[in-house]
């Protein structure tokens, strides 16, 4: 990404203030400093959640002539570590934001709910049945997808039956490779998080102690310190390199996916926690601030209220070598 401006990404926390009275003067700081403010996918999220007070955020991305960034894909939608500025008008990002996720599936295949579940939620759900409704979304979005090929031209080579009958199979195929891990889960009888808190006597307490610089680096030394803890390498461990088994392992992650693997699981081992994660709108509105703090590392500087946000963002951007400067308005001002 080639810009000369110097970019600005506002938290949704930092932009509902914004509508409020704006007691931080953050469109005073973008002012005097020639601050572009910019925003993502990941914010047209969260205003579209924000039921009844939607058109104020897109009222106020406007007047502050908010630009749209939009990480960059490649034909098989992985991350290219690149972003394109789009200087549109946030009603046109938002209308098109609406229509693409109705014309998109907007599930994920059971991922959020399994998530949910390490954390303590979806209590009346087996991993068990998370994994096998999550197949059988999968295979009713990719029946959808393939209604109507059979009308258009192909080469002859694609053997369209075939793909109909793996799909139609595919249910079985998933649970016979995820069954025993979904056993394990489910016979554990407690969160994941919780097991591994009262297993190692790591969490939210321990690591709250832990003060910068290097956070990261000082919390895997006191993992490393841990009677049979895992022989894995610390970048392994921190998501920033993939392990052998996973696809693409050879691949290069970007920038942005290596901030939300730190990030994600400094969350998880307990560092400034996101409360009540086991509630599906506080996941997802941790879920939504990981997500902030990727695409910010595009940008020079990144404007946050919450706390939780700020320290992780930071951990992982210092860890990563990134260069975005957090900006962090205290909650009390």
């Amino acid at each position: 990404m080639e810009d000369n401006r110097i970019l600005a990404y506002l938290d949704h926390n930092v932009l509902d203030l914004m509508t409020k009275g704006d007691p931080h003067q953050v469109r005073e700081l973008l002012k005097n400093n020639n601050l572009t403010p910019a925003y993502s996918d990941e914010t047209l999220k969260e205003i579209q959640r924000s039921i009844g007070y939607e058109c104020g955020f897109i009222e106020l991305l406007e007047e502050i002539d908010a630009k749209y960034i939009e990480p960059i894909l490649d034909q098989n939608f992985k991350q290219t570590g690149q972003a394109n500025i789009h200087s549109v008008l946030a009603s046109d990002t938002y209308k098109r934001f609406l229509a693409n996720q109705s014309e998109s599936c907007s599930g994920d295949f059971g991922m959020s709910e399994m998530l949910m579940k390490f954390y303590g939620g979806q209590s009346d759900k087996s991993f068990g049945e998370i994994f096998q409704q999550g197949s059988v979304d999968l295979q009713k979005y990719m029946m959808e997808a393939l209604e109507g090929i059979d009308e258009i031209a192909l080469d002859e080579t694609i053997d369209i039956e075939s793909i109909k009958k793996l799909i139609a199979d595919l249910p079985a195929l998933m649970s016979s490779q995820s069954s025993r891990v979904a056993e394990e889960l489910d016979e554990r009888g407690e969160s994941p998080v919780s097991e591994f808190e009262a297993k190692t006597g790591i969490g939210p307490v321990i690591l709250k102690n832990v003060k910068p610089p290097n956070v990261v680096e000082k919390i895997w030394q006191i993992l490393s310190g841990i009677e049979g803890f895992s022989g894995i390498g610390i970048e392994t461990f921190f998501g920033v390199k993939p392990h052998s088994f996973e696809a693409d392992s050879d691949r290069e992650r970007t920038i942005q996916e290596k901030v939300n693997a730190v990030y994600h699981q400094l969350n998880f081992l307990g560092y400034y926690r996101d409360s009540k994660m086991k509630k599906d709108r506080r996941f997802r509105a941790s879920f939504s601030d990981m997500t902030h703090a990727g695409v910010a590392s595009f940008c020079h500087f990144f404007l946050c209220r919450d706390e939780d946000l700020v320290m992780k963002a930071a951990a992982a951007y210092e860890y990563l070598g990134v260069n975005t400067r957090i900006l962090h308005y205290k909650a009390n001002k």
